[in-house]
């Protein structure tokens, strides 16, 4: 029962643990042989009802996960035979083999026994009029799903061609299910923001206008609100969680600069319209608050570095690394968290109007390591340091440094200087 109600990411979790041979053979072997009976059955589950799963998990869910499992337990206690033909075709050596008309059919009874007019007790909590035009578009959705690679990476007009008259197909099942065949559709990607590529293809670019006014206004108004949430994660990114924090929120920030990129490009966009006006303030708000993180890199490295200056003359001062304390482990906590964060959203910089500021913000912290290390190299190797694993601990903080603002190749570069000190 345990097995049976694990999501699927336990499941490959117990699968990778258990397939060492010696796991296998050892008192183990029993549950090894649970987790891969389950594992293969909803092998064959995900590929008969791959085009409605996206509605049942993932950011687009409509219905709870566990249904899933009770709609597939219900088709092989009712329906035998057609499931042995699903499994077998799933079993197909040559994925060419495959014959989607099984896993078509296994949808179709699904229909028919949630239409029924007593429908089965095991389908009771189902709310059959909202999976039902799922299931009707099944069919039509199983035929796209091996084209969304092609689709997204360059549509052609081959593939737009292709893209159409699956959409028409859809509305010709019903007028209105447009919106749920790209539903289904966008269920199914990485990034469900990337279905305005394919609606883009299908309406010919449409103007923010027409598309806004249409019953696929959803899709971008989940773009943008989606944009709004990463933004959120960028303006409360907490250094004190360290570099974890500092890669999370930049990832938010390449998130962000995609959604927006994709949907200038999918979409007519008006300065004027609403829109418009709402992405232009989403671009300024993002750029906005990058900066303001990577200005504050240029002072936590100077807290988690400190330097001190040194009066040689009257006229000479310069700065030294001041090696009086140990190292502050929060100040360097929030240095390399905000370093992480420089370093994740370089992909993004240029594109999000920030580049420029972090090249400068980066190039004065690289003027602060070099000569920090130079310095404090020749004071390890002079005969008046006072606690030499101090000054290492400083290096070592350097050297990490390094490995973020420029690359490690740097990095290692001071870690050989430090062993060999």
């Amino acid at each position: 029962m345990l097995i049976d109600s694990a999501p699927d990411s336990v499941l490959r979790k117990l699968e990778h643990a258990l397939s060492d041979d010696a796991v296998r053979d050892g008192p183990l072997g029993s549950v090894w042989m649970l987790v891969d009976r389950e594992t293969k059955d909803r092998t064959v589950r995900n590929m008969a009802l791959a085009p409605i799963i996206g509605l049942f998990s993932g950011p687009l869910a409509q219905f709870p996960p566990g249904q899933l499992g009770q709609l597939w337990k219900h088709l092989k206690a009712a329906w035998p035979g057609p499931v042995g033909q699903a499994q077998s075709s799933a079993c197909a050596y040559n994925p060419e083999d495959i014959d989607p008309a099984a896993f078509d059919a296994l949808c179709a009874l699904a229909a028919q026994d949630l239409e029924a007019e007593a429908p089965p007790a095991a389908l009771a909590a189902f709310d059959a009029p909202r999976l039902l035009p799922a299931l009707a578009l099944a069919p039509i959705v199983r035929r796209c799903l091996p084209q969304l690679g092609g689709w997204l990476a360059r549509m052609d007009q081959e593939r737009r061609a292709a893209a159409r008259l699956a959409y028409r197909d859809s509305v010709a099942v019903a007028p209105d299910a447009g919106p749920l065949f790209f539903q289904m559709l966008a269920s199914r990607l990485g990034e469900p923001g990337q279905i305005l590529r394919i609606i883009s293809a299908v309406m010919d670019r449409p103007s923010e206008r027409y598309l806004a006014s249409s019953d696929l206004a959803s899709f971008g108004v989940m773009v943008m609100d989606s944009i709004d949430d990463h933004l959120k994660v960028v303006r409360n990114f907490d250094t004190s969680g360290g570099e974890p924090a500092g890669r999370a929120a930049g990832r938010a920030v390449h998130q962000a600069s995609t959604a927006i990129a994709e949907l200038e490009e999918a979409v007519q966009l008006s300065k004027d319209g609403d829109w418009g006006k709402r992405l232009a303030g989403q671009k300024r708000g993002l750029a906005l608050s990058v900066e303001g993180r990577l200005k504050e890199v240029e002072a936590a490295v100077g807290q988690a570095l400190p330097v001190q200056a040194i009066r040689y003359s009257a006229r000479l001062i310069k700065a030294a690394p001041k090696l009086s304390a140990d190292p502050d482990p929060k100040a360097v906590g929030h240095a390399m968290s905000l370093l992480a964060f420089s370093e994740e959203v370089r992909s993004s910089a240029d594109t999000g109007g920030f580049g420029a500021t972090r090249a400068r913000i980066l190039e004065a912290v690289d003027k602060h390591i070099d000569p920090y290390v130079e310095d404090a190299l020749e004071h390890l190797r002079s005969d008046e340091v006072e606690d030499p694993g101090r000054v290492r601990a400083f290096l070592a903080i350097a050297a990490d440094i390094l490995a973020l603002c420029k690359d490690d190749k740097a990095a290692q570069i001071v870690r050989r200087r430090l062993a060999a000190a």
